[in-house]
């Protein structure tokens, strides 16, 4: 009996090990991740733990039950649009389904102690470490994964084991605060250096600007506020060095800024400023046709074609959806849905702040949810089932940590 609970013990430790495991590839090996959390979760949540349904505090039941009512109207806005119809309505819905899925079934598990938390944090940063070498690679190797086979590439731009650079990008994004945190708050510890390391050579190889600017303001605030007198002194005069050696040195980051200053007309397809304007401007014509309600999901290249033609930019090669996660969803699912999805962003904020009594482990949390938010922005990140991946990460710590378990 005794040997059953320490194995019981060990569930939320294996089952979040996993989806750290799984994260640095793309859809198929994640899914199967995520498909394991779930058989694996309900088993022993009926065998083991408690014989009744979780009952989950109020700030994590709007948490879940925002999620479900966002994805439920997603289907019925597509169901309804007379623009558009999509035919993957269930395919969606499981897609996200993880977001409200595994915060019940973590709702099930022990609580995790200080010593099994340190593993964790562990095995994640061997994750993040390994995969910051494996990006490096494609730079130097240029190489990139189709399929189960190693292929070569014809840019040093990584991606990973993701479908595109973007992908990764904002992937590790979402390990950032946590990652600049540790190596500020705890330096002489090795996870939190393997984090940020790992982290940091994934920002700089997938070489999205964006991403890369966010990441050094976010860091820069968490210096100002994590450090004081001669150590934030010393640790600023090496953040301005390593700026000017990126500045005036050949490298990923200064290469990219080069061609964003001095774009080449191969770089801009339009007469706009930045192309991704052009992207702005089809959807909120898109979203003044329907601004309540929205088209449905699935926007695809037929759908938005001619919102382009009626810009003038017919033979556009870039008709992309909108590089704006909030424009994506009102001219998807409306005002409705755009207002269900920030409920969902609010009560997952207010679901840290309330009920997660750890401080180092609630700003980083906080710290996360709002460099995703801020770079949905300039990229449909919540629709990337990769990045994606890193919020279902995110709220299933969440729902361990407001449980009250111990810290860092």
């Amino acid at each position: 009996m005794q040997q059953s609970s320490v194995n019981v013990s060990k569930i939320p430790l294996i089952l979040v090990g996993l989806l750290f495991s799984v994260y640095p590839f793309g859809p198929a090996i994640q899914n199967i991740g995520l498909g394991l959390f779930v058989l694996v979760g309900l088993w022993f949540s009926r065998s083991a733990l408690k014989p009744r349904l979780w009952s989950p505090k109020p700030a994590a039941r709007l948490v879940i039950s925002s999620m479900i009512v966002f994805l439920v109207w997603n289907v019925v806005a597509t169901w309804i649009s007379p623009t558009h119809h999509s035919d993957e309505k269930l395919a969606f819905f499981v897609g996200y389904a993880p977001l409200f899925i595994l915060p019940w079934i973590v709702g099930f598990f022990p609580q995790l102690d200080s010593k099994s938390e340190q593993k964790l944090l562990s095995y994640a940063a061997s994750i993040v470490f390994v995969w910051g070498l494996v990006v490096t690679s494609q730079y130097f190797f240029p190489w990139r994964w189709v399929g189960t086979q190693i292929v070569p590439n014809i840019t040093s731009r990584a991606q990973g084991f993701y479908s595109h650079p973007m992908s990764l990008a904002y992937a590790s994004l979402i390990l950032w605060p946590l990652s600049i945190r540790m190596v500020l708050s705890f330096p002489r510890r090795w996870p939190g250096w393997g984090l940020f390391l790992g982290a940091a050579l994934i920002l700089v190889f997938s070489m999205s600007r964006i991403v890369q600017v966010l990441a050094a303001l976010f860091a820069m605030w968490n210096i100002f506020v994590l450090l004081s007198g001669r150590q934030r002194s010393l640790v600023l005069m090496l953040a301005l060095l390593f700026g000017l050696v990126l500045a005036f040195t050949k490298n990923p980051v200064s290469t990219r800024f080069h061609h964003l200053l001095n774009p080449t007309p191969e770089e801009r397809l339009s007469d706009y400023p930045d192309d991704r304007l052009a992207f702005w401007d089809a959807h909120f014509l898109m979203i003044q046709e329907r601004p309540l309600l929205g088209h449905g999901i699935h926007l695809n290249l037929a759908f938005r074609k001619p919102y382009y033609e009626r810009l003038g930019l017919g033979d556009f090669r870039k008709q992309y959806p909108a590089h704006n996660q909030y424009l994506q969803i009102l001219a998807e699912s409306g005002i409705i849905g755009l207002g269900w999805y920030f409920v969902w962003l609010v009560a997952l904020w207010l679901l840290i702040q309330r009920q997660v009594a750890d401080a180092f482990f609630r700003v980083s949390a906080q710290q996360t949810l709002l460099i995703f938010s801020l770079g949905c922005v300039t990229q449909n990140a919540f629709g990337d089932s990769c990045v994606r991946m890193g919020l279902v990460i995110l709220v299933s710590l969440v729902t361990l940590r407001f449980q009250g378990h111990s810290k860092l």
